[in-house]
């Protein structure tokens, strides 16, 4: 049985966003690999070998250093077919409107430069669920459309929860920014978030780790 993983977390000091690395003696798993000077010290430290990155979902901010990931390692990347998608588009990545976005956010004390950039498709798409295992984990990949259309939530073990921008502690689910679908989110979105075991670790796109429980679960009207 392998031991019971504890994600190092990256957070981008710009977007706040969350990359995860796991290991498995020398192995490497990525989810979100945000700012790549960092994820590379990391790894390099540790003396890991990245094999895979998963992608929650399609946004900039998740897939920053997916790119630089790509062109240094040997390795592959794992999302649905809309998050494959929406990496190639500088609309549904959001590059196009993060410089406003950001400014916009902060209330205008941000104002910074975000080169608009896309990315090659992922090496494995799916659809509705993919199954997997990795260094004798067990990876559990489930659609969850509305915040972007490519959005997914990771379970590993059954025991820890990867939600991306679901769950982000003291924020609602927001999907009025490009490829969120509020309709979609009601009717596809919720059902998977609703499915989700509880309780579990939980680890999510920005902010930090909690235990996923029935009572958080309502407060996203999630009934």
């Amino acid at each position: 049985m392998p031991a019971v993983i504890q994600p190092h977390c990256i957070t981008d000091p710009l977007t706040q966003s969350n990359c995860y690395i796991l290991t498995a003696e020398s192995h490497a798993l990525i989810i979100d690999p945000n700012c790549y000077q960092e994820i590379h010290s990391y790894l390099a430290n540790h003396q890991l070998v990245p094999e895979y990155i998963i992608l929650t979902h399609e946004h900039c901010d998740h897939i920053a250093a997916l790119n630089d990931m790509r062109k240094n390692y040997d390795l592959k990347v794992l999302c649905s077919a809309a998050c494959s998608q929406g990496i190639q588009s500088t609309t549904l990545n959001m590059t196009r409107i993060m410089e406003t976005y950001l400014y916009f956010k902060s209330q205008g004390e941000l104002r910074v430069s975000y080169p608009p950039f896309i990315c090659q498709a992922a090496d494995i798409v799916f659809n509705d669920i993919y199954l997997a295992t990795w260094q004798g984990h067990a990876i559990f990949c489930i659609a969850a459309p509305g915040h972007t259309p490519g959005s997914i939530c990771i379970i590993i073990d059954e025991k820890i929860l990867f939600s991306g921008d679901y769950f982000i502690p003291g924020e609602e689910v927001i999907t009025r920014l490009p490829g969120g679908d509020e309709a979609v989110y009601e009717q596809q979105g919720k059902a998977t978030l609703r499915c989700l075991p509880t309780p579990i670790l939980t680890y999510p796109g920005h902010g930090g780790h909690f235990i996923l429980t029935q009572e958080v679960k309502k407060e996203y009207g999630l009934y």
